[in-house]
């Protein structure tokens, strides 16, 4: 499962990620991508063709744009947390696509961006883990950079609705501790044993609803 496809993109490529030479460090070749792999503890990675036919995979998200950047940041700072594991989903959301969005950088510092895509992870003791769970949403820095960043780190902008400031302290807003289970509930229920499609279900007072 280390590999999904994504929304394919024109971007270009740092050279200095293709050859052994420095001074390639701000030199950018076309390319488009088109896949992501997934690998626990590292960066998200990505495939890439480029508009000469080199096809590369594993090519981190520090060293793609969407455009050649004015101002680059640490690649600690585009991506907050490693990849949870190699069992990957993405998605893109309607509701999302294009939506502009402030992200609260490592350091404090806050950029602009516009929305890609989603990525969210799973079979692994941290996404199942409800406080420690975070997708990733996948960045286009107004600076040309990738982010991909959690829930946490982002402010969404949408004129058409989000109109309000914050009404309470962010310091108030918890984490989610768990996720309910109807079935855990199921002593108070008992499901009868019929054929019947609008079958019959008694509650454990033996009263029919």
């Amino acid at each position: 499962m280390h590999n999904t496809n994504i929304p394919a993109f024109k971007c270009y490529v740092r050279l200095s990620h293709f050859t052994k030479n420095s001074e390639h460090d701000n030199q950018y070749h076309a390319c488009y991508a088109f896949g992501i792999q997934s690998i626990s503890m590292k960066i998200l990675t990505f495939h890439i063709m480029t508009d000469y036919g080199m096809l590369r995979s594993r090519v981190p998200l520090s060293e793609i744009f969407v455009k050649e950047p004015i101002s680059d940041i640490p690649y600690y700072y585009k991506q907050l947390w490693d990849c949870f594991s190699e069992n990957v989903t993405v998605t893109k959301f309607d509701y999302l696509c294009d939506k502009r969005c402030q992200i609260v950088l490592r350091d404090g510092n806050k950029v602009w961006a516009t929305y890609m895509f989603t990525i969210d992870w799973y079979n692994n003791p941290y996404s199942d883990e409800p406080s420690d769970y975070k997708c990733g949403h996948v960045l286009m820095a107004d600076d040309g950079y990738l982010l991909c960043q959690p829930n946490n780190r982002i402010y969404w902008r949408d004129s058409n609705w989000i109109t309000k400031d914050f009404p309470i302290s962010t310091k108030e807003i918890k984490v989610d501790t768990h996720i309910p289970s109807v079935e855990s509930v199921a002593d108070k229920w008992i499901t009868e044993d019929t054929d019947c499609f609008y079958y019959n279900i008694n509650t454990n007072d033996n009263k029919t609803i």
